[in-house]
């Protein structure tokens, strides 16, 4: 008899450790999911503002190497709010880094909801990587155009969709005007532009990979634990 009772007090007791660890994987699960929707909504917004950057700024090098460039003042300043803007990423991780910091992920037992999570992971610390090593470009250019033009002239960067392009209407220029006009200052801007452009193409890249590898998580998290 006491063995029966030793033995179903062991029973019970691992029962209820099973019972609590599923919960504690459910409430990650809906912590981390509500981290990911927010990051993709984030992501296809930047990738889509890069795309459309990466034309308009198309636009930007073929006025600087125009004939007169100086002719079209307005429309630079308008186009420039794309070369200085600079749309990071940066993502709702503080699930993952609680995940991983206090050996929780352990409560998953999915091995592809895992493997899912470490893909993410690892392309987030890629993008990272990479928009340190290119931080440069941003700042090479925004050291130009403080020399070449009147930043209060240049349209706010609306790189989200709750982004507003209103600006201080004191604080706007009444005449734009250019700061330099040689040759040499126009062809330095469009090959700042031009670098601009590659470094938005790759991060554009980074940033599509990244978001199909939080969709992978999302549909993961969705599957295991039934959320909406």
């Amino acid at each position: 008899m006491l063995f029966l009772a030793v033995t179903l007090g062991f029973f019970v007791e691992n029962q209820r450790e099973h019972y609590i660890e599923n919960q504690r994987a459910r409430q990650y699960a809906l912590f981390l999911h509500s981290d990911l929707i927010k990051d993709t909504a984030n992501l296809s917004q930047r990738i889509e503002y890069m795309a459309s950057g990466i034309k308009q700024i198309d636009t930007l090098i073929s006025i600087l190497k125009s004939p007169s460039p100086e002719t079209f003042t307005k429309k630079i300043y308008e186009l420039s709010t794309y070369s200085y803007s600079n749309p990071l990423f940066t993502a709702n991780n503080s699930t993952m880094e609680q995940l991983k910091s206090s050996g929780s992920l352990r409560y998953f037992r999915s091995n592809t909801l895992v493997r899912y999570f470490s893909d993410y992971d690892n392309e987030i610390i890629n993008m990272k990587t990479i928009d340190d090593r290119n931080l440069y470009v941003v700042e090479d250019t925004r050291r130009f155009l403080t020399q070449f033009l009147d930043l209060r002239g240049v349209p706010t960067p609306r790189i989200l969709r709750t982004d507003t392009l209103s600006q201080e209407q004191s604080s706007v220029p009444v005449v734009l005007r250019l700061y330099k006009k040689d040759p040499a200052q126009f062809e330095q801007y469009a090959n700042l532009c031009t670098l601009k452009q590659l470094d938005w193409r790759n991060r554009a890249r980074l940033m599509s990979r990244t978001l199909y590898s939080a969709r992978n998580l999302i549909l993961s998290l969705k599957e295991e634990y039934h959320l909406k």
